[in-house]
Order: C-alpha cells, then sequence, then structure tokens
C-alpha cells in the first residue's frame, strides 16, 4: 500500500493500523484509569451522577439542559470531581450543579459569538429576551472582551455555582472579595472537611501576596488586575465572562428564572484595556458587562463562588 495512502486508512481507522504494543499500552491505561476511578468512588471522593441530580434537583444542570440551551450533549458525562458531603454542602449553600463545554457541536470554540448564534433565534421566537445587553451589535461586547468574544470558551467539566452573590462580599475591592470567598470555603463549603491540596495552595499563595497586591492596587492597577486574575485562588473561585453567560444562560433555560437581575458578580476575566470585567443585571435585554478597577467596590457587586477542580 502506497505510504500516503497508509497514512490516510490510519486517520480513517486508527485502530486497525495499530500495533500490539500500542493496543497493549491503551489497554493497560484504561484499565489503570478504570481502578482510579472505582478508588475515588469507593472513598467517596466521586458521586454518580444520578446521585447528584437527586440531591440538588432542578439545580443540576447536566447533558439534557446543555442539549435544551446549546443543541448538543456530550458524547460521555464527565466524572463528578465532588464528594457526596460537598455537593450536600454545596446545595446547603445555594449553589448549582453547572456541566459546561468548551465547544460547540462542530467542535468550535463556545464563545459568546457562538452562544448568540446557537440560541438567540431561538430566544426570539419564544419570546426569552436577549443573551447580552448590547445597544450595538454587541460591539461594547466585542470592545471589552477583544478576541474573545469570538474565541475564548468556557472551562468544560462540572462547577458549583453560587446562584446569588456571596453574603457581605458586595462594597469590597477585589481583593477584599477574595477573601470573603476564602471566609466562605473555610467557614462553610469545607467546614470539618479536608480542603483540597489545590485549594489549600491557592489561599497560601494569596495570603503570601495580598499586601504586596494591596499596595500594588494604587500605584500600577494594570498590573494588579493582572496578578489578581491569575492567582490560582481566583481561577478556582471565580467565573470567566464566558462561564458566567453560559451559566446563567442554562439556568434562565431550564427553570425560567433569571439569576442576578439586579446585581453584578466579578469575573476573573481583564478587558482588552487592563481592567476586571463584572457582569449581571440579567433582565429581559440581557446579560450587562463592563470593566473596572481592582480597587473600586460598590454596593451592588459581589462575588459569586464557582468552584471547580
Amino acid at each position: 500500500m502506497p505510504f500516503e495512502a497508509y497514512k490516510l486508512y490510519q486517520e480513517y481507522e486508527p485502530d486497525k493500523y495499530k500495533t500490539s504494543t500500542q493496543k497493549k499500552a491503551e489497554g493497560v491505561l484504561k484499565e489503570a484509569e478504570a481502578q482510579r476511578g472505582a478508588e475515588r468512588k469507593e472513598i467517596g471522593e466521586t458521586v454518580e451522577f444520578q446521585e447528584a441530580k437527586e440531591i440538588f434537583g432542578k439545580d443540576l444542570l447536566g447533558p439534557e439542559e446543555m442539549e435544551k440551551t446549546w443543541g448538543f450533549q456530550p458524547d460521555a458525562i464527565p466524572e463528578i470531581p465532588f464528594s457526596q458531603e460537598q455537593l450536600e454542602r454545596a446545595k446547603e449553600m445555594g449553589q448549582m450543579l453547572v456541566l459546561r463545554a468548551e465547544s460547540t457541536e462542530e467542535g468550535k470554540p463556545l464563545s459568546l459569538e457562538a452562544m448568540i448564534n446557537i440560541i438567540q433565534k431561538r430566544w426570539d421566537q419564544e419570546k426569552k429576551g436577549q443573551l447580552l445587553y448590547t445597544s450595538n451589535k454587541y460591539k461594547n461586547w466585542k470592545d471589552m472582551t477583544g478576541d474573545d468574544f469570538s474565541q475564548k470558551s468556557p472551562r468544560s467539566g462540572w462547577a458549583l455555582v453560587s446562584k446569588e452573590l456571596l453574603p457581605e462580599s458586595t462594597s469590597k475591592n477585589y481583593i477584599e472579595q477574595t477573601e470573603i470567598i476564602i471566609k466562605a470555603l473555610r467557614d462553610k463549603a469545607f467546614k470539618d472537611i479536608e480542603i483540597p491540596e489545590e485549594y489549600e495552595e491557592a489561599i497560601q499563595e494569596f495570603e503570601a501576596n495580598k499586601d504586596r497586591l494591596t499596595k500594588l492596587m494604587s500605584k500600577n492597577w494594570q498590573q494588579a488586575a493582572k496578578e489578581l486574575s491569575e492567582l490560582k485562588i481566583t481561577q478556582l473561585t471565580r467565573q470567566s465572562i464566558q462561564e458566567a453567560v453560559y451559566d446563567l444562560a442554562m439556568y434562565y433555560d431550564a427553570n425560567d428564572k433569571r439569576l442576578l437581575p439586579n446585581v453584578y458578580t466579578w469575573s476573573l476575566s481583564r478587558s482588552p484595556g487592563g481592567d476586571l470585567v463584572y457582569l449581571g443585571a440579567f433582565g429581559s435585554r440581557g446579560v450587562y458587562g463592563d470593566g473596572w478597577l481592582p480597587d473600586s467596590h460598590s454596593s451592588a457587586l459581589g462575588a459569586s463562588l464557582s468552584r471547580r477542580l
């Protein structure tokens, strides 16, 4: 068989042309992965999808809700990386469990532009209003997100997301909000539960840099905003712009209720100008968003805890 034809067959029938060594190695990896999953399940680190559904009810946004909003389901439901105790605690805290996707059914980024293209026509027909608030064909969102409008997408997988702002997180600057997030993790989410290593490391990183970043906000707010957005604790506990819009749209489609109708949550995303983007006020005209300096604060601006692993 000519080499080019062989390559073509490999692309369309890759399993047929794998060597016995390759097949054996893949088999060993699959067995090891299955064993790890079984061990995590045995010690209570994961739960089955139906168990999670029983805990959250309408506050679980999974494959069916994904298909209703975005028109497709994942090929396989990913493992839920939270224990039953963590899920029950999250439910008590008023959180929802959301399955996010990073790509459309065609494999393109599930960007803000893609979200609009998928659902806005249907929402118009159903008289559900706009997805994004805008006065000029989404120009303000494009200006605020830059290339992210058509390229950047949510991070895929399961996340626990607060349906309301964390208590006491309003009228706080970005660093003070982060302290409220950490307090919620220690006193509520992981109370009497061992804090996962990723979160413990993230908290230590924040505490080691908090004083320096507080001073930096008044001297060089752009650099402070950049470093704050890149902190591990920010990446683990705050939504990106795309994730916040994704979550709000799915919950609205599933439950006919708009979250954050009169308030805003501060995201982990930065605008091209360097501001930290906040968004919310989700009404019939859509989700509103804008950027702000990290040392700013408002009685309508808080933090929505979004946990992921």
